[in-house]
C-alpha cells in the first residue's frame, strides 16, 4: 500500500504513552511537517509551543482539568473530576498550536482554525511515519479561552497535540461505510 494512504488509514489517537523521550530531531521533523500544511491565502497563521518539561506539562494538565470540571458540560465535567484522567495522557511532549487572533493578510481570524487543523493532520501523519503516537486535543481553545497558555502576543491557544511512544496498540475502529457518507452528483 502507498505509505501516505497507509498512514491515513492506520494512524490512531494514542492515549497512553511510555516515558521514553522523543528526540529533538524527531520533534523538529514533526513540526516541519506542520509548517508545510496548506493554508488559505498562504496565511500560515500559526505558532507552535513545545512542552517537554514534565512539571510544566503536569501543571498545564491540572489547569485544564480544573477548567473541565467547571465547564458545565456533563461529559467534560466527569472527565475533569476523575482523579485518574490526564488531559495529555502522560505524553512526554505536548505541542501547543496557537492561531493568530487576526490574520495579517486577511484581517480576519476565520481560517486560523482550518489552517491549524491542517497543520495538526500533517504533524500526526509525520509522527506516525516516525513510529510516534499522537492525540489531537481539541478542547484547548475552550478550556483556556482566558489563559494564554504561553501563547505569543497576537495568538490564542487553539489546540494541543500529544506526542510520544505508544504504551500499547490502539485498536483500529471501523469507519463509516463510503456509501453512507458520500453522494455522487
Amino acid at each position: 500500500m502507498n505509505p501516505i494512504i497507509d498512514a491515513i488509514m492506520n494512524r490512531r489517537s494514542i492515549r497512553k504513552y511510555t516515558d521514553q523521550p522523543v528526540s529533538r530531531e524527531d520533534i523538529e521533523t514533526v513540526l516541519k511537517a506542520g509548517i508545510y500544511a496548506p493554508t488559505g491565502g498562504d496565511a500560515e497563521p500559526w505558532h507552535f509551543g513545545v512542552l517537554t518539561d514534565r512539571k510544566t506539562i503536569d501543571d498545564l494538565d491540572e489547569r485544564g482539568r480544573k477548567a473541565m470540571s467547571q465547564s458545565g458540560i456533563e461529559r467534560i465535567v466527569a472527565m475533569g473530576t476523575n482523579p485518574k484522567y490526564r488531559l495529555f495522557f502522560g505524553a512526554p511532549v505536548v505541542i501547543m498550536i496557537y492561531g493568530e487572533k487576526v490574520l495579517r493578510k486577511t484581517g480576519t481570524h476565520l481560517s486560523a482554525l482550518a489552517d491549524c487543523s491542517a497543520a495538526i493532520q500533517n504533524m500526526q501523519l509525520a509522527a506516525y511515519s516516525l513510529g510516534l503516537g499522537t492525540c489531537w486535543i481539541g478542547l484547548m481553545r475552550y478550556l483556556f479561552a482566558s489563559d494564554s497558555c504561553f501563547a505569543p502576543e497576537g495568538f490564542d491557544p487553539l489546540y494541543a497535540m500529544t506526542l510520544g511512544y505508544s504504551a500499547g496498540a490502539e485498536a483500529l475502529r471501523p469507519r463509516s461505510r463510503m456509501e453512507d457518507v458520500i453522494t455522487w452528483f
